[in-house]
């Protein structure tokens, strides 16, 4: 796995390298400055523009990287590129190493374009290197510093940005009022969170890590001391998936109930059990109406079928279904009707004092959020009591404490280490933000989803975000073709099928990050604009 890092734990890892590791700033300048210079000739190449006629302008501000921009500017320009240093803001006074940066350019000669940006041909350049502003920006970007990101994004030159695009937030991804658009970001250490959530991503084109910078254990120590770490999944976590035993059968690889599908809907109930089967399991049994049953029979024969009675069956029934079962996926399909809220009511009352993985997907959750709503009385309210000095985390903010009460219920009234996979519009229902807030600073919700680590939260969108016991996993594989109907549903058997073999919270990691990349396999083969969810399944092997 990698680490990724927000803005303060990115400070917090420079202050360490350089007060307890001892590296002065200056060196650390030096190293992040020859990983810029590289990647400007990188692009340079691309171009196919010859060296002697290559232009380079380094845009650069008062902070750490506008240094380093100032310094691979040096780099180059004693390399024999045309070079030229412009200032964002000749008035303002630079930081302590980016002073000194510049005083060691001008001794090197290294020419320096003077005037406002709008006598400044942007355009004229092949290159345009972003030193403006870095990962402790917080304020919305306006006036000069606006004009100036406009013409840069306006000029048609190729624009690499100096550890982040100037204006992208680096905890949150959030544009701050006008951002740059960079062809290419050489960011140090450890990947920024605003650097993998949208729109920050966008904005940062190719995304190149160096860790040339910073010791790569000086990362790990820092993480590991805070309160919570973000970290992405690579292929090398692949070798997670416990191996198949030559000398097995399919009572080895477990049992996985899906409850899901109705009378009026059947393709949820055929992708989410496919799914669970194709991560391995050894028997799949599909719990649905009688109608749902007969039609996925014919679609999956592999799987046992269970025609679930009328009324949604009582408290026996669900019993016996969870005696038999390893797993549990309940919601796909399964609608907001008296059946479905029946069974859900019974079903969680029977794997309540059962230690068996549990996934929630789709009207299951939409249930769950009426149910917080107080518009279905499923489950007796006196006994899920909100407690106010839960172990959640800190803050002060007043109006987060009805979103936190309703957390609170949920993670009284489920059993420990369930999954809940809400897309953005079934998070809205379920903690009472609106779309639009939770967009905008999808990171906050994820943390107070982590208050008291008893759940497990797969938080859907381009970025999905893994939020339980105390860890923020935010995946990287997939693309837009996954943006499709039926795409959480296969997201949500996998999930359920990996959760025999793995537990939950790991199963829900890997889950995304595999159904992602089958993703990537499927856009290979189909292309992004026509893929169907019936496309992952079949792009998933391993």
């Amino acid at each position: 796995m990698d680490y990724i890092v927000d803005e303060k734990q990115m400070q917090q890892i420079d202050r360490y390298t350089i007060e307890q590791i001892g590296i002065p700033a200056l060196v650390l300048m030096e190293k992040a400055a020859e990983a810029v210079a590289e990647q400007v000739k990188y692009l340079i190449k691309k171009l196919s523009v010859k060296k002697e006629t290559a232009r380079i302008l380094a845009v650069y501000g008062t902070g750490g990287n506008g240094g380093d921009a100032i310094a691979a500017a040096r780099l180059l320009y004693l390399e024999g590129y045309c070079v030229n240093l412009y200032a964002a803001d000749n008035s303002a006074q630079l930081c302590e190493t980016a002073a000194a940066e510049l005083k060691i350019a001008k001794n090197c000669s290294v020419p320096e374009v003077s005037g406002t940006d709008k006598e400044l041909d942007f355009a004229s350049y092949h290159i345009l290197v972003d030193g403006i502003f870095g990962v402790g920006l917080s304020r919305t970007i306006e006036g000069k510093y606006r004009d100036l990101i406009e013409r840069m994004n306006a000029s048609k030159a190729k624009i690499l940005a100096v550890d982040i695009p100037s204006g992208v937030h680096a905890g949150t991804g959030r544009c701050l009022g006008v951002c740059v658009q960079a062809d290419c970001t050489v960011t140090f250490g450890a990947r920024k969170v605003g650097q993998l959530l949208y729109p920050g991503a966008e904005y940062c084109g190719r995304l190149v890590c160096t860790d040339i910078v910073f010791p790569p254990f000086v990362i790990e120590k820092v993480v590991k001391k805070l309160e919570y770490a973000y970290f992405t999944y690579t292929k090398k976590d692949i070798d997670e998936l416990p191996p198949r035993k030559q000398y097995s059968n399919k009572g080895t690889y477990g049992k996985v109930l899906v409850f899901a599908g109705s009378k009026e809907v059947f393709g949820a109930a055929y992708l989410s059990a496919c799914a669970a089967y194709k991560c391995g399991v050894g028997l799949v049994k599909l719990v649905s109406a009688r109608e749902c049953i007969e039609m996925v029979g014919k679609m999956l024969p592999e799987a046992l079928m269970q025609a679930i009675p009328e009324n949604g069956g009582d408290k026996d029934f669900w019993n016996l279904q969870m005696d038999w079962a390893d797993a549990v996926l309940a919601g796909p399909g399964i609608g907001t009707k008296d059946m479905a809220k029946n069974a859900l009511t019974n079903l969680i009352a029977a794997l309540k004092d059962r230690q068996k993985p549990f996934i929630l997907d789709a009207d299951a959750l939409n249930l769950l959020a009426m149910w917080l709503d107080g518009t279905w009385n499923g489950f007796d309210q006196s006994a899920v009591p909100f407690k106010k000095d839960d172990n959640f985390i800190e803050n002060k903010n007043q109006e987060e404490f009805p979103l936190r009460e309703r957390l609170a219920k949920l993670s009284v009234l489920l059993p420990e280490k369930t999954v809940l996979t809400p897309h953005i519009k079934e998070l809205s229902r379920l903690t009472k933000r609106s779309v639009s807030q939770i967009v905008e600073d999808f990171v906050d919700t994820a943390k107070q989803c982590l208050y008291n680590r008893k759940l497990i939260y797969v938080l859907k969108d381009a970025r999905t975000i893994v939020v339980g016991d105390g860890e923020i996993y935010i995946n990287t594989s997939g693309n837009s073709g996954m943006a499709t109907g039926g795409s959480g549903d296969v997201l949500a058997g996998m999930i359920a099928g990996l959760s025999v073999g793995v537990g939950t919270l790991k199963a829900a990691r890997l889950g995304v990050y595999l159904h992602g990349l089958a993703g990537d396999k499927a856009a290979e083969e189909y292309g992004e604009r026509g893929m169907l969810a019936g496309d992952i399944l079949r792009a998933f092997y391993w």
